[in-house]
């Protein structure tokens, strides 16, 4: 059965297709728009920040600011990452052969990147907090630093992948005795 075959029977892929693509695409825009910002929060300062109060930031908030954004750029580096997995395994379900072991590395590489995205978010939300009193902003909080909901989608992404894996073996098992 060929994808597009299955896309027209299964409308359900059809829309996860067209949602990952669209997740895929504003996370590259976001990821382009980040990394541009760090050379200009070192060229132009607090001018680039909307922060003329401050001018001129110090080099030592200029490296702050800039580690901040590399860091929000590698969190949409792994979740663009995330995403481009996820994006084999629905083609994969899409041509009717979803147990395979590919898909099982799949499952366990995102639930890698979700408990490091988890883990990356704890810091980050830190040096933003750090930043944002050093700047005279006040502060927000850590609270949404740390998901509990994100842990347990790694664990249940770590579970999965064993299943995938079983079912790939137990497939070729199957086809051995065939």
């Amino acid at each position: 059965m060929t994808l597009s075959n299955t896309r027209t029977k299964d409308p359900l892929l059809a829309v996860a297709t067209v949602l990952i693509w669209l997740i895929l695409g504003i996370t590259a825009f976001a990821g382009i728009i980040v990394t541009i910002c760090i050379p200009g929060v070192i060229l132009f300062g607090a001018e680039f920040v909307e922060a003329p109060q401050l001018n001129p930031l110090s080099t030592e908030t200029k490296a702050l600011i800039c580690g901040l954004l590399a860091g929000v750029a590698a969190l949409l580096y792994l979740f663009w990452r995330f995403f481009r997995a996820m994006q084999g395994i629905v083609r994969s379900v899409g041509e009717g052969d979803p147990f395979v072991p590919v898909n099982a590395d799949r499952l366990t590489q995102m639930a890698w990147m979700v408990l490091a995205m988890n883990i990356a978010a704890i810091p980050l939300a830190a040096l933003g907090l750090h930043i944002a009193r050093l700047v005279g902003e006040s502060g927000g909080s850590m609270k949404g630093a740390f998901d509990l909901g994100g842990v347990i989608l790694a664990i249940t992404l770590f579970i999965l992948a064993r299943v995938f894996r079983q079912g790939a073996a137990m497939r070729n098992d199957l086809e051995g005795t065939v």
